[in-house]
């Protein structure tokens, strides 16, 4: 009886180690904001929260942040879904490596597509010198950056693959009998498509935008870099209240405020289904057409020269920038490497490399350890009625965005023990662990209950703790999955730049900020440079994270 009690107190100790480390390093921290937010001198109140709301600085910030996403969020519909479209229903060489294209989003880091944006369309940027020469002009003719349209371009070029992803999915899995049935009953193919393809692809394409939405609103480093203090949003405002203007309280109101929006639009897309939850099942394969069949396909070069332009010229320009500022030469990257102090990066280029990719190794570790602790203990309460709250409660710094989590670790490190973390790697490792577990929990917990679980109880039943048989057993089948989401966390970590924003302290920098304070200081060439190193590094990790993602859905299918 006391070996089967001390068993079980044994099982519960990795649950209770898990809710012990996220109440104090999480949880705590998002206390000291709601406190300093919601309390003046002794006594809970909203007068902070209403100063914000009566500021214009402040309306202008709702207003702003909201525009720019509804129109983001619009531009990457109307240039995702064609792509969507294409790869979905077309056939023709270099389409899988157009497909590969799509994961855009997760291989750029912000800072990345921010700087290419600047290097590209810029008043002296490599469109506008082409567009001169050829035409003679003396004034660029292209003048969209540092205003709401450059912001808005900017998040359409890194969305608009969200929206080509989601919308191949849904119409590969959609059934080709209806749309061949109304086609046989006479319905041309616009009506066809209006009556039988579009209701089918409605749900794919809302929780697309709704995704897409919150992503804009939540953005940070492109509003930061290509809009500044004229065109902030409310993530960039609670920056520069807390970092530049020092107004502490009042960043702390105004993250208060955003965090509200930011979980109403989280309940709204979790009530609208999430991902695909409406998607059809597909009774066969829609039959692919040939690109260039007809003439009236031309229109599709038309539209791919122009999403060419667009997707391919601000990375190009990048990569270019970085062997070609100054003549051909090396001597960007000779600059990375080199240890001495740089004033505009506030550290040796090298030596913000290896904090970078310090913190990202050690962050894409814990991220691992907790992600998987935290499908542990999820695994363990499937049959609690409270499961729900429970499993809310462990993802909940999925609703949190990065500044507003970086701002609650920048009051908590105010106090010990946080204190001990205040101005060393360490607290952005935290911080990065946060911010990624989750995303280990999505892709490894799935892997787990897909496992049968005859395999763990026969370990059990030989005698075997539950930690042995998952060491033996599960484990070595799930290594594949674990691989994969530390490659990801390992991506994320490594261009990940809000957080650093809000805790970099003098003297400790990583390569996303070390990129965003040459771009201030007009050295393009060496921000060009590093940011085609992260480029590599955080591309390859994410290619890892896709091959290993699509092999285990393969195997996971036939089995």
């Amino acid at each position: 009886m006391y070996r089967s009690s001390w068993r079980r107190y044994r099982a519960s100790v990795p649950a209770l180690v898990t809710f012990a480390f996220l109440a104090f390093a999480f949880y705590l921290p998002l206390w000291e904001v709601l406190r300093l937010g919601l309390r003046e001198e002794g006594r809970w109140t909203l007068g902070r929260v209403g100063a914000l709301l009566a500021d214009p600085y402040v309306r202008h910030l709702f207003r702003f942040t909201l525009e720019q996403a509804l129109l983001s969020a619009a531009l990457s519909l109307a240039l995702g879904f064609p792509l969507g479209w294409l790869l979905a229903r077309y056939r023709f060489r270099g389409r899988e490596l157009l497909r590969a294209f799509t994961l855009v989003p997760f291989v750029l880091p912000p800072i990345t597509v921010a700087l290419g944006f600047v290097l590209f369309f810029g008043h002296s940027g490599y469109l506008n010198r082409v567009l001169m020469a050829i035409f003679g002009l003396s004034t660029p003719p292209i003048r969209i950056l540092y205003s709401l349209w450059g912001i808005v371009l900017a998040h359409a070029f890194y969305n608009a693959p969200v929206f080509a992803r989601f919308v191949a999915a849904a119409w590969e899995g959609l059934d080709p009998e209806p749309l061949e049935a109304a086609r046989t009953l006479g319905a041309s193919p616009l009506r066809a498509f209006i009556t039988i393809t579009l209701p089918g692809l409605l749900p794919a394409i809302a929780s697309a935008f709704s995704l897409v939405f919150v992503f804009c609103f939540l953005s940070f480093a492109i509003p930061l870099t290509l809009g500044g203090a004229r065109y902030a949003t409310l993530e960039v405002g609670v920056y520069l209240y807390a970092r530049v203007h020092l107004r502490i309280p009042q960043a702390a109101a105004l993250a208060l405020l955003e965090l509200g929006l930011s979980l109403a639009f989280a309940y709204l897309y979790i009530r609208g289904g999430g991902l695909f939850a409406t998607r059809s099942v597909s009774g066969g394969r829609m039959r692919g057409e040939r690109l260039f069949a007809r003439p009236a396909h031309l229109l599709w070069a038309l539209y791919l020269s122009a999403a060419g332009l667009l997707f391919a010229g601000p990375i190009g320009a990048v990569v270019a920038d970085s062997f070609l500022r100054g003549g051909p030469t090396l001597r960007w990257y000779r600059f990375v490497i080199s240890p001495l102090h740089n004033p505009f990066i506030g550290a040796s280029p090298l030596g913000a490399v290896g904090t970078g990719l310090l913190v990202a190794a050690a962050a894409s570790a814990g991220a691992l350890l907790l992600g998987t602790a935290v499908s542990w203990c999820l695994r363990g309460m499937r049959r609690l009625p409270f499961r729900g709250a429970v499993e809310a409660a462990l993802l909940a710094p999925l609703a949190v965005s990065s500044v507003i989590l970086g701002l609650a670790l920048l009051l908590s490190f105010r106090r010990f023990p946080f204190s001990l973390l205040a101005g060393t790697p360490w607290g952005i490792v935290l911080a990065h662990v946060l911010l990624t577990y989750p995303l280990v929990v999505r892709l490894v917990k799935p892997l787990w209950d897909a496992l049968d679980p005859a395999l763990a109880e026969a370990a059990r039943t030989l005698g075997a703790s539950g930690l042995r048989a998952f060491l033996t057993v599960e484990m070595p089948l799930l290594a594949p999955g674990f691989l994969a989401a530390w490659a990801f966390s390992f991506a994320l970590s490594l261009g990940e730049m809000t957080a650093v924003a809000m805790l970099a302290r003098p003297g400790l920098t990583t390569i996303p900020l070390a990129i965003y304070r040459l771009i201030g200081g007009r050295h393009f060439g060496a921000a060009s440079a590093m940011a085609t190193i992260l480029i590599v590094v955080t591309g390859t990790a994410v290619l890892v994270w896709e091959r290993l993602a699509a092999r285990l859905y393969v195997h996971g299918s036939g089995a």
